[in-house]
């Protein structure tokens, strides 16, 4: 059987490396499984032109068609889809939306979306730039439109999987338990890893290494970085800091640490992150919006460093407070609080560290996730009868205030 996944940004555009933060990292572990399964998967991407690339078993089509302010999202998707019918166009085949915001109502029982986090809670200076929305009432009438318009896209497919159990509580907060379709719970995957025992003889004078490594973007807390950095930067003369990504604040980071030799900004390929995550001591992520369960504190914990972490949506259900990290609002003086602990108490840094591991290994395991995504695609092919069924009396979609 054929997979079709639809998403903007995978392959980056020198064809090798692996883009699309979360979500991208998400399909390079899917698309060897959906392989090793016996499912010829085609991936179909946005791309300066028109490209074929051969990836873990699957092969990715770039097309030259962008989403923007003047291309809808669902236009592009629908572009993407005609293609895949096109290339087989009688073939039953699943169908992935591999976010829910790029996916489209469909009637497809084999279609799956799966949900990543969301967005709307973030500042209302991130959210939009409309001064009529950066007002009392227009920050509410934003934010309520934009819970409703992500309840729609949510409910575009049947079949959906979520990486982030506040996200599925706060769904059910607006249908209750009998919602239509079928939803399942997969969170995000940790590689699993032996513990690194050269940690337990580290020397009480070496630097604390830190390390922040996201997409370098607002919402991804990089103006907080710069705040609580510049803080503890002048508390810790040992502490080292390493910023590694790419995004839009890339150059305010290099720029505002271009004179602090104790900060480096540097890269990492996605696929080496947990093994780059090894020489450090304490991860970083104070996210000021939502998260599923995120990539990089998977990657952190499953390389034995303790996260200082923000308690936004999915985090929550991978830091138990003081046990494996530090959960603090995203705010800068909880996250400052928060740093100073762990750099101060290195005994209980180490206990966080080892807890961080173990959580990684027996909570998030890729063998788990993958074990997760073999019932999903078992459940989707051998009730597609029955969601075919429920799809002909699928409830109207009323208007959700566009």
């Amino acid at each position: 059987m054929n997979v079709d996944i639809y998403f903007d940004n995978f392959i980056r555009e020198d064809g090798v490396e692996i883009g699309g933060g979360g979500i991208g990292t998400q399909l390079a572990f899917l698309c060897p499984l959906l392989d090793e399964l016996g499912y010829t998967t085609t991936v179909y991407q946005s791309h300066p032109k028109h490209t074929q690339i051969k990836f873990k078993g699957a092969t990715v089509i770039g097309v030259p068609d962008y989403p923007g302010p003047n291309r809808p999202t669902e236009e592009v998707v629908k572009h993407f889809r005609a293609i895949a019918k096109e290339r087989t166009p009688h073939a039953e085949r699943i169908e992935i939306f591999a976010a829910d915001f790029f996916s489209i109502r469909n009637d497809n029982p084999l279609a799956i979306s799966i949900m990543q986090g969301l967005s709307w809670d973030a500042p209302i200076e991130i959210l939009t730039a409309k001064r009529m929305f950066r007002t009392a009432i227009g920050e509410k009438v934003l934010r309520f439109r934009k819970q409703l318009q992500g309840l729609e896209k949510f409910e575009n497919c049947y079949n959906r999987v979520v990486a982030d159990l506040s996200f599925l509580n706060w769904y059910r907060s607006f249908r209750g338990p009998q919602y239509e379709g079928k939803v399942w719970y997969n969170p995000n995957p940790a590689i699993t890893t032996p513990w690194d025992t050269s940690r337990d003889s580290m020397s009480g004078n070496a630097p604390v290494r830190i390390i922040f490594a996201r997409r370098l973007v607002p919402e991804k807390g990089t103006r907080m970085a710069i705040e609580v950095f510049k803080e503890i930067l002048l508390l810790y003369p040992n502490i080292e800091i390493t910023i590694a990504g790419e995004g839009e604040d890339k150059p305010l980071l290099e720029q505002t640490f271009a004179n602090e030799p104790r900060v480096i900004v540097a890269a990492y390929k996605t696929e080496e992150a947990t093994e780059f995550h090894k020489h450090f001591d304490i991860a970083f992520v104070p996210s000021i919006c939502g998260e599923a369960t995120s990539f990089s504190i998977l990657e952190a914990m499953s390389a034995g460093c303790a996260v200082v972490a923000s308690n936004m949506f999915g985090i929550i259900t991978e830091i138990i407070p003081m046990h494996n990290g530090v959960l603090c609002f995203p705010k800068k003086e909880s996250l400052l609080q928060g740093m100073k602990y762990l750099i101060e108490n290195p005994v209980e840094r180490l206990k966080m560290q080892k807890n961080a591991w173990m959580v990684a290994q027996r909570s998030f395991s890729i063998e788990q996730w993958r074990n997760g995504w073999k019932v999903i695609l078992e459940e989707v092919v051998e009730g597609r009868e029955y969601a075919r069924k429920c799809l002909r009396k699928r409830s109207k979609r009323f208007h959700y205030l566009m």
